[in-house]
């Protein structure tokens, strides 16, 4: 792994100074609270969930539920709710 340099320019001042008592709570210099403050936002996006991956995902399921037998045959508000129209 190679490292970089970078320059930050015109960081409000207020994030500096929380930057500044994080790195200062936590015994580590601002560049390392820096690093460490991106390595953790990168795993949160490497996890978090992919928009186009989750609308494959609802498409299969989508796909599985329909393909299921429907053992019921009445209509779903037959099913759902009583003769008052109370739900069952």
């Amino acid at each position: 792994m190679t490292e970089a340099t970078m320059l930050i320019k015109r960081m409000p001042s207020d994030l500096k100074q929380w930057l500044a008592d994080e790195a200062a709570r936590n015994d580590r210099s601002m560049n390392k609270e820096t690093i460490r403050l991106l390595e953790e936002a990168r795993a949160l996006r490497l996890s978090a969930a992919k928009p186009a991956r989750d609308a494959k995902r609802i498409e299969r399921i989508l796909k599985d539920f329909r393909a299921m037998p429907i053992l019921d045959k009445r209509p779903m508000d037959d099913v759902l709710y009583d003769e008052s129209g109370l739900p069952k």
